[in-house]
């Protein structure tokens, strides 16, 4: 190439084809288009006259100008011009050795091109016949030596074969072959991606001490990697990263499958400020499953790829619904339920809707006798590779089918019965044969009655798991490509202790993987590589330098050229080498003080003959386009020269504006439901949710904790309960670290009640039922978790019961749950002060709350959220603006500021549950701790509880 300023040309002689356009101006000047034909009437006497042919004196300025212009760019665009800023700042040398570096990591994939531009706008900036090195940055197994001298064109044509490298680069590496190769290059360049890594400054500073050193950097813009991934039971969370975090960014991810079919698309925000974002992915299992890789559209390179193997995605696991139990929280399958969601998807139904959704693993629970459609079903999905695993019970004790891995006797083996155990049964080692094989035994477990699997020569072949005595716990055994797996004891803790143990969770895990073939234990075992990455993050078959990885290493090994990044088949099934796992790219911002470093603007490249040749032929079409309108073969839009000037004008205006083809503003991608729908891809602006709706309550109580009470068509009694809750909220503020703000009126029907801890309910004596909207929404705040006082304020009376007819009207369609006096010891009256009463302008009132924490309450934290009284507690509590009390206290004083401590416990309570109900155990704790039967009393602990405080 020549250089003429910031340009090179690869064909310069083609330049002296300008010489001629003084010639072609002539020439087209002497040259005007055919005039236009106009037949008028009086030409009829002209008819046998011979006509005398007349050319124009000059051609029109507009047609020798667009003429001239597309012959000025074709003969330009022929000599193959590059706009190379860089390459006029560098000083020529012509008898210097040339060495360029290329940093050919998978972070150097998404510029690739732009590295290569710049690398090779550098070879023009020397001389001639000055020799050039190559020091590639990734380690490869035949990586060229830097001491092999190529001339210029032969490194022009190795630019251009490089690929990048699906793995990290290593740059001590690289820096220790350049020294071992001996070369003492005059200048360097050095294409970089632009990110730190082990070594990266390292090299920097090495090279700019070896010789002059010219850095261009182009890291990646957007998310540069996906690092991580978490799934849940029906959603995936994808963590990207960025390299720089200045100005918020957006960017989207595709979950595809294996074939490149595009499922859903989420959006990632990176903040300003953040280098991680994240894309939540919320689809159902069945389309969960189909996901085999995440990629960050539109990034090309192996880091913003990533690959799902079977080891992190979730089991998909169905659960045969037994039907309702009396007590759900102690059936079997609620321990089965609690093992599995860890790691497992889990669909309840019958076995046809089960068997339909192909799930890895369908658990029964003491199941004695499958009715035969259903085991029919069962049987072609675990031959077709499913895994059933059952548990033994009653049922199955007293009569059993053939899904069985075993045969059983017709009763079971407990203490007690005919075949009884002297004392329960301690779990035997696993054999090492086993999947469980790994696992810790509990020591603790004891298996108190189990079904006894008839003796058979095989009988240990199918033993996953046994007993002391040799009994056997697990077996298994094949049918067709899937498995049948039985515990021979309950799911639930009425045989056995073992579903009490984080064994148990381990076991079912790994009965579902070996199920299906696979093992989770698999330390000795070795994967093969099946597909692979490139660098540019597309999937391949494997190369023949891929090597088998064990499986031991797979938490350690980095990508290479021998494992690169990629699926591999082992005996665990599928599992995923991905290049970003655990990456924390990041610019390198310290580079040597002597390195001259190029920005994108100064070293980036630009080839110019392609739109040079491409303007040629616009304007060529647009002279044929004037000329035949002129000629008249074109419908007329007027005759004037500012005519054909609009049409030129317009002709670039649609050339400029051209819309995208169809094939690149859309594509087609596959929906959960099976279908395709186009999509587009060109970018588009989402306007931001409107705040507009929120209220500016809504906003306070948001940002502000305060108490709301319910608006009655009381005035008077809504400012004796606002200046109640004020009292309250500032004796809160006083003496604990809650600091509530300025309570708020609520309607029932329009305010968002969920804004709000705490809502109290001063029941007028003129009160009107509560609308069904109200009630609904009532409903549903006490549901989510909300707290409702309600309170009568009608203690004065004679007795110590609440009158609760009135309420049974207010409140008709509340869903209550059944309501009990505050039992003795309970929790609210020591969340913060120890109390024996609740009084308020009343003494004497019972207290009614929520009875909970019973088993199969739909709430099981024992904390109440409904609170029903009489003593009107809000009138105790009222203060004025100054803070003076407002309303008399029947007794005083005294018990103002016993209403006020109840005031602070029920806050307490309602904020922070029961986490203090664990004192009821401390006079006990205390005494084993300082009066043991060898042990003084330790004098640092107290002897009794303390009077008030946390």
């Amino acid at each position: 190439m020549t250089a003429l300023g910031p340009f090179l040309f690869g064909a310069p002689l083609a330049l002296l084809a300008l010489l001629t356009l003084p010639i072609i101006w002539w020439v087209l000047r002497a040259t005007p288009p055919a005039p236009k034909d106009i037949e008028l009437p009086s030409l009829r006497l002209l008819e046998g006259v011979e006509p005398k042919e007349e050319t124009p004196a000059r051609t029109p300025w507009w047609v020798w100008l667009i003429r001239t212009l597309a012959a000025a760019a074709a003969i330009i665009g022929l000599s193959q011009p590059v706009y190379a800023p860089g390459a006029s700042n560098q000083t020529p040398d012509a008898g210097g050795a040339l060495l360029i570096v290329v940093d050919n990591g998978w972070a150097s994939a998404p510029r690739w091109s732009e590295l290569i531009d710049a690398a090779t706008a550098t070879l023009d900036t020397g001389g001639r016949d000055a020799p050039t090195h190559l020091l590639l940055t990734a380690p490869q197994q035949l990586n060229a030596d830097p001491a092999q001298r190529l001339s210029r064109a032969d490194m022009a044509k190795r630019l251009t074969s490089l690929r990048p490298q699906a793995w990290n680069t290593n740059r001590t590496d690289a820096l220790a072959r350049l020294k071992d190769s001996g070369l003492r290059p005059a200048r360097i360049f050095w294409a970089s991606d632009g990110i730190e890594d082990e070594g990266g400054r390292a090299l920097a500073t090495a090279l700019a001490a070896m010789a002059p050193l010219s850095v261009y950097a182009a890291p990646p813009g957007g998310p540069a990697a996906i690092t991580g991934i978490s799934s849940e039971t029906d959603s995936v969370s994808v963590t990207l990263r960025r390299v720089q975090s200045r100005g918020e960014e957006r960017s989207f991810v595709s979950a595809m499958t294996l074939d490149g079919s595009a499922l859903a698309t989420s959006e990632v925000v990176f903040a300003d400020g953040a280098r991680e974002g994240t894309a939540q992915f919320d689809i159902p299992s069945a389309a969960l499953a189909r996901i085999a890789r995440f990629t960050a559209t539109g990034r090309q390179g192996a880091g913003t790829v990533w690959l799902w193997d079977s080891t992190d995605r979730s089991r998909r696991v169905g659960l045969v619904d037994a039907g309702a139990v009396a007590q759900p929280l102690l059936s079997d399958m609620h321990y089965v339920r609690k093992a599995l969601e860890p790691f497992a998807t889990i669909t309840e139904g019958n076995i046809e809707a089960l068997v339909s959704t192909a799930p890895d693993a369908i658990v029964l629970t003491d199941v004695g006798q499958i009715q035969p459609e259903d085991a029919a079903l069962l049987t072609a999905w675990v031959e077709d590779g499913g895994a059933l695993i059952r548990f033994a019970g009653p049922h199955l004790a007293a009569q059993g089918d053939d899904l069985l891995p075993v045969a059983l006797r017709r009763a079971s083996r407990a203490l007690g019965g005919a075949l009884a155990w002297d004392e329960p049964q301690a779990m035997a080692p696993f054999p090492a044969t086993s999947p469980f094989d790994g696992l810790a035994v509990p020591a603790d477990v004891r298996i108190r009655q189990q079904v006894l699997a008839k003796p058979a020569p095989d009988l240990a072949r199918k033993t996953w798991a046994r007993l002391a005595d040799g009994s056997p716990l697990v077996t298994a055994d094949a049918r067709g490509s899937g498995t049948l797996i039985l515990f021979h004891i309950t799911a639930g803790p009425d045989w056995s202790d073992l579903p009490y143990s984080g064994t148990f969770e381990q076991m079912l895990r790994r009965s579902i993987a070996a199920g299906r073939g696979e093992t989770i234990n698999d330390s000795e075992g070795a994967y093969t590589p099946q597909l692979v990455l490139d660098g540019y993050g597309r999937l391949q078959a494997a190369g023949p330098n891929a090597a088998p990885l064990k499986a031991v290493d797979f938490g350690t090994v980095k990508p290479s050229e021998a494992h690169p990044p990629g699926l591999y088949q082992g005996p665990g099934g599928t599992r995923a080498l991905n290049v970003g796992a655990g990456t924390k790219p990041a610019l390198i911002e310290a580079w040597p003080p002597s390195a001259r470093l190029l920005g994108d603007a100064e070293a980036r490249s630009l080839r110019l003959a392609g739109p040079l040749l491409t303007l040629a032929a616009v304007l060529l079409a647009i002279d044929l386009f004037i000329a035949l309108m002129v000629a008249g073969y074109l419908p007329r839009i007027g005759r004037a020269p500012k005519a054909a000037v609009a049409l030129m004008a317009l002709g670039f205006l649609a050339f400029g504006l051209a819309p995208v083809s169809e094939a690149q503003a859309y594509r087609y991608e596959m929906q959960p439901d099976g279908t395709y729908r186009r999509v587009s891809t060109m970018a588009q602006v989402v306007p931001l949710p409107k705040s507009g709706r929120a209220t500016a309550k809504e906003i306070a109580a948001a940002l502000d904790m305060r108490f709301g009470y319910v608006e009655t068509s009381d005035a008077s009694l809504n400012a004796r309960t606002r200046a109640g809750l004020e009292g309250l909220s500032a004796v809160l503020s006083m003496r604990t670290s809650v600091e509530p703000a300025e309570p708020d009126a609520l309607n029932l029907e329009t305010d968002a009640l969920e804004l709000y801890p705490l809502i109290y309910f001063s029941v007028s004596e003129s009160a009107a039922p509560l609308s069904e909207t109200a009630i609904a929404r009532l409903n549903a705040y006490l549901r989510s978790g909300g707290a409702l006082v309600i309170d009568t304020r009608a203690g004065g009376t004679i007795g110590t019961d609440t009158d609760v007819a009135p309420l049974e009207t207010l409140l008709e369609g509340l869903d209550a749950p059944p309501l009990q006096p505050v039992p003795a010891n309970h929790v609210i009256a020591r969340s913060f002060y120890l109390l024996d009463d609740f009084p308020g302008r009343y003494a004497n009132r019972r207290l009614w709350i929520e009875k909970t924490g019973a088993p199969g309450a739909a709430r099981g934290d024992g904390v109440s959220r409904l609170f029903i009284g009489d003593a009107d507690w809000i009138s105790a509590w009222a203060v004025d603006p100054r803070g003076r009390d407002l309303y008399s206290v029947d007794g005083g004083p005294q018990q103002r500021e016993m209403a006020r401590r109840f005031g602070v416990n029920l806050v307490m309570y309602v904020l922070t549950g029961s986490y203090k109900d664990d004192q009821v155990h401390l006079p006990a704790l205390l005494e084993r701790l300082g009066n043991g039967d060898d042990e003084a009393p330790d004098p640092r602990l107290p002897d009794r509880l303390p009077e008030s405080g946390p």
